[in-house]
Formats: C-alpha cells, structure tokens, sequence
C-alpha cells in the first residue's frame, strides 16, 4: 500500500510539472484535457486553477469555465474570491449580463473585502454597459443611472493594500463619475506611489477636470492641468514604442511578447505624465537590446547608454513596488 501511495504522489507531481510546462509553451488545449484528468485524480493549487483559468480563457471555452467556477463555489474550498470574479469575467463573456448583476448585488451586501467589492463592482458596471448596448442597438430606452455601489464614505484607505487601492482609483477612471472628485483632490497630495497617482490624474482628466493640481512623482512636486493630458494609450512610450518593439518580439521571441507589453506599459503608467528625455527610436533601441539581453538571444542593437540605464532604473521600481 506505502507503494501505492509513493508511485501516486510521483505521478501527481509528475502530471502537475507536465501541466506547467503544457501552459508556459501556450499548448492550452492540451493543458484543459490534461488539467481535468488530473483534478480526478488529485487536487489542483491555486497556482494551477489560475492557469486553468487563463488557458480556458484563451481558448473562450466560457462554459467550462462557468461550469468549473459554480462547482468550486459550491463546493464551499479553495479560493471563493478568485473562482467568483472568474465566474462573473465569464458570464459577461456569454453576454448573461443580468445574472452578473444579480450575482453582484447579493454579494455587495455582504461583508466582503473592498478589494473584492471593487473587483466585484467593475464586473457589474461591465454588465450595465453590456445591458446599455444592447439596448440602443434595439433602439431601446436607457434606464436611468443606478446608485453606484461604492460611496466615498466606505473609502478607507488606510485599510487597503496597495493594489486594492490602484484598482479603485483605475475603476473611477473608466467609470467617469464626478462624485469621486473631491476625494481624489484630497488624497493627491499625500499619495507618492507613481503608479496610483498615474490613475488618479487620469480619473480627474475622464471627469473633465480643468484646474491645476499638484503631484509627486520621483520626489518632485508638479502641477498640471489634468483636462490637458493625454490619455494613457496615446503616450509616445505606448503609442510609438511598444508597437515597434512588438511587431520585432513577434518574429524573433513570440514567448515573451505578453511579457514584454506588461513591462513597457508598467514603464508607461509609473512615468505618466512626466514627458521622457528619449526619442522613440531610442527608446525602441532600448527596449529590443534590454529584452533580448534577458532572453539571451543573439541581436545587433544597441542604445545609448543612459537609455539602456533608464529601463534598468524603471523595471527595478517597478519589481520594487509593494502590492
């Protein structure tokens, strides 16, 4: 029996390294078949649902994971938060906007953490929008604007982790509502994480916001007048530059493309608004030379030096910055 057990365990883990491999080379049709087999034989961990997830997101197999998500739920193990916000991600995929709203508003009646309810709320307001589409596309009337979830007063940030804290004030922004306003003045000054402030500027320009305001970023105060800035998307670093280094990864390191867009906008968002002393193609040159360096793959370009150091400089704040 002892043998048993040991030849059970080795295959488990044998299955499970097979698994991690099946995700990292994307063969994510291949990870499901595997993934199912081996949930009926042992229990997944957290970090092999979250592939799950992303690999059944990948191939839009939203049934499955509707299907997976409830059976979780109502198993009552694991993650309740993760297997919840996968289920509402994918019910808005199937367009089954009003079973998102009934499942959010039961939830925002409880006591749930405020992460949870930010997440949980910026499901919902996608459902709304999914529900207000549809609508005018049958030319139907509008209902008018619900009461929104989340009031300053339930605000407190000091209870709230730093990503916590960067999702909401990211949700105010694509949400655009001017009742948030005064809050955001309030706390702009006191904020010094770059990327939070990056979310906060942008929210008071989505509003319209056309006064000064002060911020720091890099230890210095600025003023800017946020209707002025532009969005985040039109950014030399993201409309210029990423596209470039991409189209170069796309032929030479397929892998780590997705790797390479969350690098280069996490660049984006931490900078905003500040203007950089770089020309695109350099920053172009930059961003290949320091990518494929990591990848160790052979190439022939080569920035200026205080290009190079700057990416170096910004990937370490960035990886430095607590969550």
């Amino acid at each position: 029996m002892a043998d048993k057990i040991t030849t059970h365990q080795r295959f488990l883990k044998k299955a499970e390294k097979d698994l991690v491999q099946l995700f990292k080379d994307s063969e994510f049709k291949t990870f499901i078949e595997r993934y199912y087999h081996y949930i009926g034989i042992g229990t997944a961990d957290i970090r092999l649902e979250e592939m799950f997830y992303e690999a059944l997101d990948a191939e839009k197999e939203y049934d499955k994971v509707t299907d997976y998500s409830l059976m979780k739920l109502n198993e009552g193990g694991g993650d309740y938060e993760m297997h919840m916000i996968e289920l509402l991600k994918a019910l808005n995929h199937q367009e089954r906007y009003y079973e998102v709203i009934n499942f959010s508003d039961h939830l925002m009646e409880e006591n749930i953490p405020q992460g949870f309810r930010i997440d949980v709320a910026g499901l919902r307001h996608q459902a709304k929008k999914g529900i207000d589409n549809k609508k005018l596309g049958a030319g139907e009337p509008l209902e008018e604007k619900e009461k929104d979830t989340l009031e300053v007063a339930d605000i407190d940030l000091e209870n709230m982790s730093h990503q916590e804290i960067l999702r909401m004030f990211s949700t105010f922004a694509d949400e655009k509502d001017d009742k948030y306003e005064d809050f955001v003045l309030d706390e702009l000054e006191n904020i010094n994480d770059k990327d939070i402030v990056t979310f906060m500027l942008l929210y008071l320009k989505e509003i319209g916001y056309e006064s000064k305001v002060k911020h720091y970023k890099f230890g210095e105060p600025e003023e800017v007048n946020p209707s002025d800035l532009p969005i985040l998307e039109e950014v030399p670093l993201i409309s210029e530059v990423e596209p470039e280094v991409l189209d170069v990864l796309e032929s030479q390191a397929p892998q780590i493309v997705s790797e390479a867009t969350l690098l280069m906008t996490s660049h984006a968002i931490f900078n905003y608004p500040k203007t950089l002393d770089f020309s695109s193609e350099e920053m172009i040159e930059g961003y290949l030379e320091y990518i494929l360096d990591l990848l160790n793959v052979d190439h022939s370009y080569s920035a200026r030096d205080r290009v190079y150091e700057w990416i170096v400089e910004m990937e370490q704040i960035v990886t430095s910055t607590k969550t």
